[in-house]
C-alpha cells in the first residue's frame, strides 16, 4: 500500500495564465493573488485643469497671469471608477509612472500664447496624464482566473506636476 507524505501531497499545477499553484490531497489552495489587474494601450496624454483664460479672436496674444489653485481629475469607465484607488495603485506600479484620481496645486501662472488671425481661442492649463485600458481578473476555485471586465478605459493625471498651456476652441 502506498503511503503519501505531506511533501508528495503538494503538487504544482498550472492555471491558464501559466502561474504555479499548490494542490493538497483533499483541498486545493492557490498561492496567487485573488484579483489581478493588467494594463494595455498605455499612452502619454493630458487632462484639462480648471484653469482657463478668457477668449479672444486673433490675431493677438492671450496672456494669463495670476495665482490660483489648479485641479485635474481622471476620466474612466464606471467599472474602473468604482475601484479607482486599487486600480490606480496597481497601474502606477505596472506602467512605471505614478497616477492619481485627482490632484490640485496652487501656483503663480504666467503664460502667453499667440492666437492666429480669425480664430477664437482661450488658453487652458493641461496636466500630463496616462491613458490605458484595464482588465480585471479574479481567482476562482479551483485555481483559475475569470475575467471580471476587460478593455475598460481610464485617463489619469500623473502624481508629479507636468503641465502645459494649450489653445482651446
Amino acid at each position: 500500500m502506498l503511503k503519501r507524505s505531506a511533501a508528495v501531497a503538494a503538487v504544482a499545477l498550472t492555471v491558464s495564465l501559466g502561474v504555479p499553484t499548490l494542490a493538497h490531497a483533499n483541498t486545493q489552495m492557490c498561492a496567487e493573488p485573488l484579483t489581478v489587474y493588467s494594463f494595455t494601450g498605455v499612452a502619454v496624454n493630458s487632462r484639462p485643469t480648471n484653469v482657463k483664460s478668457a477668449y479672444i479672436t486673433g490675431p493677438g496674444t492671450l496672456t494669463y497671469s495670476r495665482t490660483i489653485s489648479a485641479t485635474v481629475g481622471m476620466t474612466a469607465s464606471s467599472s474602473v471608477t468604482a475601484e479607482a484607488g486599487v486600480v490606480l495603485a496597481s497601474a502606477s506600479t505596472q506602467i512605471g509612472v505614478a497616477v492619481t484620481a485627482s490632484r490640485s496645486w496652487t501656483d503663480g501662472f504666467s503664460y502667453a500664447l499667440t492666437v492666429a488671425s480669425g480664430q477664437r481661442r482661450a488658453m487652458q492649463l493641461f496636466q500630463q496624464s496616462r491613458s490605458f485600458y484595464v482588465t480585471k481578473k479574479t481567482l476562482r476555485y479551483p485555481c483559475y482566473y475569470v475575467t471580471a471586465y476587460s478593455g475598460q478605459s481610464a485617463n489619469a493625471p500623473r502624481v508629479d506636476r507636468e503641465d502645459e498651456w494649450m489653445l482651446v476652441p
